[in-house]
């Protein structure tokens, strides 16, 4: 129901082998965040790909996560985008009248050398004594100093000390006597104080599809992983296969699948608006939850908010649109609930509605009844998921990996499960579609990729147990997995 916070957001039209030098690109993406989108910024090519809406989403994506466009400059070889809260690498490619013809933006650690660099400050944080002066009051106010100092101490008491700092354009490797770990989130203020860092391990690296599987197998609680060649009559890897397990926003795939079918069948155009009314609200992840009522949007518009924000306000006015039958389905469940059902059913304040959820497990009607009753019931407060515990989690969508694999490649084609390529690095392959579903206790992700040689998996992995999960060792199997495939 919220998006994987770990696979930052990669919008990508695919950039051509020998793009042109774009004649002005720090101005082409200014002018691309002034908005609204223009066709006319965008070549046919583009515009194939990702039409001006489904880019309008991916972009308002980016400023709701990272604040406001505040400027694009040129550093060496790069173009950086600036935001309020974050910064992201730019690749892009302008025709020769400096429309784009590809986009893609990127996580960035940072370029700059010399004092107050980042490689410096990393330096100094790692490698020397603790300067609680290197960090900015809002870091602070999240991580006390007597807490950050007790995380650095362990991290010199497991590693040993530090050799070197190696600077890249998406990770810093901090390089120690005894070990590695990847600096994965990184930024500084205008004073150069750290207002971000986020650390990891390095991922694993699997020399075969069975190290893969073992490696999954371990983890606690349910775990099920499936690795498939399309067209092929058996899977590569198979783990626990057979049992539904909850997989939080993944099911979004089925409403995707059911919007195209009725589209191709015309029963409706991508270009068809839907009115956001109060009772559509519900909660985060996306935006639309806080958008004016009566803000009108296309079809087109909220299927890519729905997959690559996994917005639940965009999921719930599509799932109103295409209707449930279609989408229960293709997905296997009976009742299946809208976003806002589910928080509503999750908030202890209708504990009530949730035992009479739950009693009426094999009733659908009944079910059926108590969701239409969820639906105008109170939703929860932020505060009741704080802490990372599990609520209801019986309140969910569950499904094989095989369902998941099916309905991912019944939609690959489409750009919209093309802008957030999750885990799998675009570069490494031909085209990545991808959907992933999370809360507390519950993680999956689904990934279709065609190979550099033409050949097309999919991959989806899931994990639910009781309590929290470590979601990094969890993504950097499913990365190490998706390595594999040639």
């Amino acid at each position: 129901m919220r998006p994987l916070t770990a696979a930052l957001i990669v919008l990508t039209a695919a950039l051509p082998a020998q793009a042109q030098t774009p004649s002005n690109p720090a101005a082409a993406v200014t002018r691309l965040f002034s908005g609204p989108v223009q066709p006319a910024w965008l070549a046919p090519s583009f515009l194939a790909a990702l039409p001006t809406d489904g880019l309008q989403a991916a972009l308002d994506g980016l400023t709701a996560q990272l604040g406001a466009f505040v400027r694009a400059e040129t550093r060496g070889d790069l173009l950086v985008a600036v935001f309020e809260r974050g910064e992201l690498n730019v690749l892009a490619a302008l025709d020769d009248q400096g429309r784009f013809t590809g986009l893609r933006f990127t996580p960035l650690v940072a370029t700059a050398t010399g004092a107050g660099s980042p490689r410096e400050v990393l330096t100094r944080i790692f490698g020397g004594p603790f300067d609680a002066s290197l960090f900015a009051p809002s870091f602070l106010a999240a991580v006390p100093e007597a807490q950050l100092r007790a995380l650095l101490d362990d991290v010199t008491a497991q590693f040993g000390a530090l050799k070197d700092v190696q600077i890249g354009a998406q990770i810093a490797a901090l390089i120690f006597e005894r070990g590695q770990l990847n600096v994965t989130q990184f930024s500084l203020d205008d004073q150069g104080r750290v207002t971000g860092l986020v650390i990891a391990p390095p991922p694993p690296v699997f020399t075969s599809l069975d190290e893969a599987r073992a490696a999954f197998a371990a983890l606690p609680g349910q775990v099920s992983l499936l690795l498939q060649e399309v067209g092929a009559p058996a899977p590569a890897v198979a783990l626990n296969v057979t049992r539904p397990l909850a997989v939080g926003s993944t099911f979004k795939l089925a409403i995707l699948a059911e919007l195209q079918g009725q589209v191709s069948a015309g029963r409706g155009q991508w270009t068809d608006e839907v009115t956001l009314s109060d009772a559509d609200r519900s909660l985060p992840s996306g935006t639309l939850q806080d958008a004016p009522m009566g803000s009108r949007y296309t079809l087109r518009d909220l299927a890519a908010r729905m997959i690559s924000q996994s917005d639940n306000t965009a999921t719930d006015l599509l799932l109103g649109v295409v209707g449930r039958a279609g989408v229960e389905a293709r997905f296997g469940q009976r009742p299946l609930p809208s976003t806002r059902e589910a928080f509503a059913l999750k908030n202890p304040a209708n504990a009530a509605l949730l035992a009479e959820y739950r009693a009426a497990v094999l009733n659908v009607p009944a079910r059926r009844a108590v969701l239409d009753r969820a639906r105008v019931a109170p939703l929860p407060a932020a505060a009741d998921f704080a802490g990372g515990g599990t609520l209801a989690r019986d309140v969910e969508w569950f499904a094989t990996p095989a369902t998941l694999c099916r309905l991912m490649n019944d939609v690959a084609a489409l750009k919209e499960t093309q802008l957030n390529p999750g885990v799998a690095d675009p570069a490494r392959f031909r085209s990545v579609s991808f959907k992933g579903g999370s809360e507390p206790g519950v993680l999956n992700l689904t990934t279709q990729v065609t190979t550099l040689t033409g050949r097309t998996y999919c991959v989806s992995a899931t994990w639910n147990a009781p309590g929290p999960l470590q979601e990094d060792a969890f993504v950097g199997l499913y990365g190490a997995t998706l390595d594999l495939l040639r």
